[in-house]
């Protein structure tokens, strides 16, 4: 049994609030089983886009395409073309100017 996609996507949102870092809920996908991806922006206009496995307990983030940033515009595009091909996914944003949230 694994957990359901919104209690994580909740809890994702919960955690980074509480480290004083914005997070927005960008998509809503399917509640059990959407694929779930996160957008890190640095406000610089750049940004970074990773996907949560749930079989993967220590380290569930995992680095979608590029493990640098990349312009906001690619991500977005990136999202739109997964979305295309599943609409069930989450899509969570967060401003890390600090790039700290993995650090947490």
């Amino acid at each position: 049994m694994t957990i359901n996609s919104e209690i994580i996507v909740t809890a994702l949102i919960k955690m980074a609030n509480k480290n004083f870092i914005d997070a927005y809920l960008i998509k809503r996908g399917d509640i059990n089983a959407g694929e779930i991806f996160l957008k890190v922006s640095n406000c610089k206009g750049y940004s970074m886009l990773y996907s949560y496995r749930k079989s993967k307990i220590k380290k569930p983030w995992e680095v979608y395409g590029f493990e640098r940033w990349q312009i906001d515009a690619d991500i977005n595009k990136k999202i739109d073309n997964i979305v295309k091909v599943d609409s069930d996914i989450w899509v969570v944003e967060i401003e890390d100017k600090d790039g700290t949230f993995f650090n947490i």
